[in-house]
């Protein structure tokens, strides 16, 4: 089960929580698991108990401390398409399309959820 962290009243991050969702659908086979989603709205982040990792969707800035704090206490890997999250150390992985595909990884962060990425992974991302 993978989180989207939300802020029901901030439509940027119902938009973007909408595509992951439409991206991952009922379900996304990866190797021999099934990624599947719920919605976590941003002022309910003791939900995050027992998820792996977390969508952390666009617009939600202001609540990134509370977040990282979360997923820190639950050792949940966080993806986001705010680079800034990961740059400040807030967030685990930024994935940006535009203009190329990009992803960037902050070493400290996936440290403090106790992540670990296999060789191939890193090789083909940006670490900070």
């Amino acid at each position: 089960m993978a989180a989207i962290i939300v802020a029901p009243d901030r439509p940027a991050s119902l938009a973007e929580a909408a595509g992951i969702e439409r991206a991952i659908g009922n379900g996304m086979p990866v190797g021999g698991a099934v990624i599947r989603t719920r919605r976590v709205p941003v002022n309910a982040l003791a939900d995050l108990h027992g998820m792996r990792f977390a969508f952390v969707t666009a617009g939600l800035k202001s609540e990134h401390d509370a977040i990282s704090a979360a997923a820190t206490r639950e050792g949940v890997l966080t993806i986001t398409s705010d680079r800034t999250c990961v740059q400040t150390g807030r967030c685990v992985v930024a994935v940006e399309s535009a203009p190329r595909v990009q992803i960037t990884v902050n070493r400290a962060a996936a440290r403090a959820v106790k992540a670990r990425f296999g060789s191939a992974f890193l090789m083909l991302v940006k670490e900070i």
